[in-house]
């Protein structure tokens, strides 16, 4: 049989067994090569992930290999970027999706099949379903071993670009600003035509933050992912207006409570799930329970995931004020996601279709004022309707 795949270090072993396998049940005869059809994973949506970083720091740059080779997809655009100066550290594609050749299926029975016919062609579609099942499953762990492999590489290539970076404050400014040229770059080249953007600043320091960024208008409706940021609300606010401004579709500031979050909220950002912020599920100050208030919004959400989106997944995510509450607000935010949780299970939502959390007084809407402390107290709702 003849592959067409590119051989991994490790790999290469599962598939010469897989080979044999096929090949032993009659599945992949070099006699009839007419009867081979070729199996492909299929292609991921397009994406470009744009990582900003600090190349000096051993545990930025472990976290950025991290997040890559977590949220890696099939023919992605990776962008490094040094929060110096905006350098250009490293680019580079993921590679594409690998594929193998394995027989076509069973042909067709005859009109007026005997039973003989039937029961062999009953054996055939088994033995060829197994097959091809077995045949998938090796593609999918060979393409994780070339996705992981091929995000250590990109980091690497950072290490090239080190010498006489010497120690400098961050400056977040230009490294949005160089996001921007990028995506602008992209854009013309089509390479970003309909993809998914996702710019994720790792590790900010206290300094950094004290004023919000001024990047320029061309942010072109991604979805900023800032992890570490330092807890301010003033800050956060400040924050979440410029880069709106500056075209961002989305902005996400984790502070330390939220940050093991990070790559699971890049992934999402990057697969185009959908996040609804239920503007009418607010709660009373220390409350989790749901008012009569919130069915509307209940009502159109269950819509989406019965509906629409009847296979997705969700994520929900409570947040509270940061007014100090017994238990404290992570415990209180998560029971506000839980409320929503039971609530749609109570409607038939499969329990194992959603993802339950609690983040605190984190990403705050609005400034933790009297008047802006109820949008604070709310549940965010994200559907992956690829799963």
């Amino acid at each position: 049989m003849k592959t067409r795949v590119r051989p991994v270090a490790g790999c290469a072993g599962a598939l010469c067994a897989l080979t044999l396998c096929l090949s032993g049940c009659g599945f992949l005869s070099a006699a009839q090569p007419a009867r081979a059809r070729t199996l492909t994973l299929p292609v991921a949506r397009p994406a470009v992930l744009i990582v900003i970083t600090d190349p000096d720091s051993p545990i930025a740059m472990r976290e950025t290999a991290s997040l890559i080779a977590a949220t890696a997809r099939t023919g992605e655009r990776v962008v490094i970027l040094g929060d110096h100066t905006g350098l250009t550290l490293a680019t580079s594609t993921a590679p594409a999706p690998p594929s193998i050749q394995v027989t076509a299926p069973p042909a067709p029975l005859p009109q007026h099949p005997t039973s003989f016919q039937k029961a062999r062609y009953a054996t055939a579609v088994r033995q060829y379903s197994a097959a091809v099942q077995h045949a998938e499953a090796a593609l999918r762990q060979l393409q994780k071993a070339e996705l992981t492999a091929w995000a250590m590489r990109t980091v690497a290539r950072v290490q090239t670009h080190l010498a006489g970076a010497g120690e400098q404050d961050a400056n977040i400014d230009a490294s949005l600003g160089a996001a921007a040229a990028d995506l602008s770059s992209l854009r013309q080249a089509g390479v970003s035509d309909g993809a998914h953007t996702v710019i994720a600043v790792v590790g900010l320091g206290e300094s950094t933050v004290q004023s919000a960024p001024v990047p320029p208008a061309g942010l072109q409706a991604s979805t900023v992912v800032v992890d570490g940021f330092p807890s301010s609300s003033g800050a956060e606010a400040a924050w979440q207006a410029s880069l709106l401004q500056a075209g961002a579709s989305r902005v996400m500031l984790l502070t330390s409570a939220a940050e093991d979050q990070f790559t699971s909220l890049v992934r999402q950002a990057l697969d185009a799930t959908i996040t609804d912020t239920l503007t009418n599920v607010l709660f009373g100050p220390g409350q989790y329970r749901l008012s009569a208030a919130a069915l509307p919004q209940l009502r159109r959400l269950l819509r989406l995931l019965t509906v629409r989106y009847p296979n997705a997944t969700a994520t929900i995510i409570g947040y509270t004020d940061d007014l100090p509450v017994p238990g404290g607000n992570p415990r209180l935010s998560r029971l506000r996601a839980q409320a929503v949780a039971e609530w749609l299970i109570a409607q038939g939502v499969a329990g194992d279709r959603l993802q339950v959390f609690g983040y605190g007084a984190a990403n705050p809407v609005a400034p933790n004022t009297p008047a802006g402390q109820p949008l604070n107290r709310r549940v965010d709702v994200i559907i992956d309707p690829t799963a």
